[in-house]
């Protein structure tokens, strides 16, 4: 089993990320809707008896809701080499602490530490073939577009089976955050 955990985003965002993809400017390869979410740790692949420590040490995960601020569009790993377009979000208090306690659970039941800062960001498509050129002018015509902050009150454990068309993400729990 593939594993992740993350958080879904409102329907408000979906919508309004989507409405690029009807644009058809920018050669990429875009993410289902359906597919939007902030992950907030990768576990990767696992058997099911891994599988089912994880999701019962993610029930101790005891934060209060998390505020997402996005701050645009943006690409990564860099501008001069585009990847993915993504939904950047800001690293609030609150959301980093849901970012710490995931991790901390995980990492207590053996997922190795993360080994890279984490960037908390919605993957809205890869761009395998985009020229570097047409990614920036796409990013300098959405410049001025924003994006309404958001609260995460739980967060979901995702399986993620990928296919020829792409992952599909089918969730196994959803965690509630303390209120």
């Amino acid at each position: 089993m593939r594993l992740f955990a993350a958080v879904d985003v409102p329907d408000s965002l979906r919508e309004a990320l989507s409405a690029f993809q009807d644009e058809g400017d920018l050669d990429a390869r875009w993410t289902s809707p359906e597919q939007f979410h902030v992950t907030l740790r990768f576990i990767g692949d696992v058997d099911e008896e891994q599988a089912r420590r994880y999701e019962t040490a993610l029930s101790g995960v005891d934060v209060p809701p998390a505020q997402y601020i996005p701050y645009g569009l943006d690409v990564i790993p860099s501008r001069r080499s585009p990847r993915v377009l993504i939904l950047g979000l800001e690293r609030t208090d609150s959301m980093m602490a849901l970012y710490n306690a995931v991790s901390e659970v995980l990492e207590s039941e053996g997922l190795e530490p993360e080994g890279r800062t984490y960037r908390p960001h919605v993957t809205i498509a890869r761009l395998d073939d985009a020229r570097r050129e047409a990614v920036h002018s796409f990013l300098q015509a959405h410049e001025e577009y924003s994006f309404d902050p958001f609260e995460a009150d739980q967060f979901v454990l995702y399986e993620s089976t990928l296919t020829p068309e792409g992952a599909i993400h089918e969730p196994i729990a959803t965690y509630e955050l303390a209120s």
